[in-house]
């Protein structure tokens, strides 16, 4: 009988760090996980490690999570020593870091952390943009995403300008795949909190 073991809770870009007990060594395992977007398409991730899914889903690009609530992460191990599933829970923003909606001059999207480490000005066109904005600010980042005028005009310190931000890790996306990399190397030069590491 598998057993799922290991952190659960946690912001959408954290590594799931979950563990398999009741495997026999060298057992082979599939890694099965299952989220519903916003859309109400439902997404489903598959592979041999939990770091290298290949998610599928009737919708293109990446799973819409704009509302920036909590969401549920089903997950599910198979082996030939049976099953195990877990569903965690994923937060986009975290509920500390206040939201608001711009529209003086420009519009747009202000996430503002208790702290701010550093503020960051992104256009928000991509798909993904307002989820990395959210895990960003939860991770003590000031984030402006703009949606139109000019933001220049905003009154915030020193901000830095990014035209696009890599797609975080854990966001299901089919064809803009998340590169955990340039997103630890983004919160790096941010100052912003890093992500937790494997075991």
């Amino acid at each position: 009988m598998l057993e799922l073991r290991g952190a659960a809770p946690g912001l959408l870009d954290e590594p799931l760090l979950l563990e398999v007990g009741g495997a026999a060594p060298g057992s082979t395992l599939l890694w099965r996980t299952r989220i519903r977007d916003d859309d109400g398409f439902v997404w489903r991730g598959e592979g041999a490690a939990l770091d290298a899914l290949r998610w599928s889903a009737k919708a293109d690009g990446v799973a819409a999570l704009r509302s920036l609530r909590p969401v549920e992460l089903e997950v599910r191990v198979e082996g030939g020593d049976g099953t195990a599933t877990r569903t965690l829970t994923r937060t986009v923003l975290d509920p500390a870091v206040k939201a608001r909606r711009w529209k003086e001059g420009v519009t747009g999207r202000l996430l503002l952390p208790a702290d701010p480490v550093a503020t960051l000005l992104v256009d928000g066109e991509e798909p993904h943009t307002l989820v990395a904005a959210a895990l960003l600010a939860s991770r003590g980042v000031r984030v402006f995403v703009a949606a139109s005028g000019d933001p220049s005009e905003l009154p915030f310190p020193d901000p830095r300008r990014l035209g696009a931000l890599p797609v975080p890790p854990g966001l299901p996306a089919r064809d803009d795949a998340p590169d955990a990399a340039a997103w630890d190397a983004l919160l790096a030069d941010l100052g912003a909190t890093p992500r937790r590491v494997a075991r």
